[in-house]
Order: C-alpha cells, then sequence, then structure tokens
C-alpha cells in the first residue's frame, strides 16, 4: 500500500490498539462513524492462531472476551490477567489436593471395607489372618448386631399405583 493511502484509511477508520494479552494477541478498536457502537477486534499472534481460538482449542482470556462483546466497558489491564492466572494456578494446585485427598479417603474405606468380607485366601488359611499385627487387624462385629441396610425397591411401590389415567378437575378458589 502507498503511504497516501494508508494515511488516507487511517484518516477515514481510525483504528485505535487498546492492548495486548499475556499470549501476545493485541486488541484493537475500530469506532463508528455514525457514533454508536464500536467495532472490537483481536489480531493473534500468529495468523495460525485463530484456527485453534476457533476450533476451541484454545481460548481468549475471559476479560478481553468480555471487552470484545461490550460486556465490558474497559479494557482488562496487565495486572488484572496476571492475578486471574495466578488465581487459576491457585485453583488447578487446589483441585489437585482435594483429588488426592478423596483418593486416599477412598483407599482408605476400601482398607475398612475389606477385612469385613472375608476373602478366598483367608477362609482356605486360617492362619495368615495370625500373620497380620494385632494394630492391623479390624474387629469384625457380630453379624446378629449389624444393622438391616433399609433398602428401597422402587418398582414394588409403581406396581401399587394403577398406571391408568385419571380425571383431573381443577379447584376453583375465592380471591
Amino acid at each position: 500500500m502507498s503511504i497516501v493511502r494508508r494515511l488516507w484509511q487511517r484518516i477515514l477508520k481510525p483504528t485505535y490498539f487498546v492492548g495486548r494479552d499475556l499470549e501476545g494477541n493485541k486488541y484493537f478498536e475500530h469506532p463508528n462513524a455514525n457514533n454508536g457502537r464500536s467495532k472490537r477486534t483481536v489480531k493473534y499472534k500468529r495468523n495460525e492462531d485463530m484456527w485453534a481460538y476457533v476450533a476451541s482449542g484454545r481460548r481468549l482470556p475471559v476479560q478481553w472476551s468480555a471487552w470484545l462483546t461490550h460486556t465490558r466497558a474497559e479494557p482488562p489491564t496487565a495486572e488484572e490477567l496476571q492475578a486471574d492466572l495466578a488465581r487459576q494456578q491457585r485453583v488447578k494446585t487446589n483441585v489437585a489436593i482435594l483429588e488426592a485427598r478423596d483418593k486416599e479417603e477412598r483407599a482408605q474405606m476400601e482398607r475398612l471395607v475389606a477385612p469385613s468380607h472375608p476373602s478366598q485366601t483367608e477362609k482356605q488359611s486360617p492362619s495368615a489372618s495370625q500373620n497380620v499385627p494385632m494394630s492391623q487387624k479390624v474387629e469384625r462385629p457380630a453379624p446378629d448386631q449389624q444393622p438391616e441396610p433399609q433398602t428401597r425397591d422402587p418398582w414394588a411401590e409403581a406396581t401399587k399405583r394403577s398406571d391408568e389415567p385419571r380425571s383431573w378437575t381443577p379447584v376453583t378458589r375465592r380471591r
């Protein structure tokens, strides 16, 4: 493009650089000549990146997405983006901690439940349980002391009622 043409386009259609995200994408605003809503665009760091974002493989930061859709009036600052990135890292760390804790609790529950159901090896050799230290043995309650689990049979409840449709008459109320 010639210099004159570039200047003419900038005069007729000015484009303002608004900011940049942490990945290097640039954001621009094109004001509307009729004092209407301005057009907001993003220029990706590399042109190939556009397809990664369009195909939902990657996502723009939420703050910039809100600004692009005019949900947010002011563009986000670099500090705000860095604080959000730090928050996301904290959330990932907390999730990893909670998942590890849940996995450990499930394993512990399985160890507690497993002795109450004797395995085939315990039935064949009673001496196998004698090799376990006293600290690891779990006393099992007598069968007559265990409460019966309350089970609900939805099929029995469904067969009690008739499947035939019933008439319905609305009740009139005075106001």
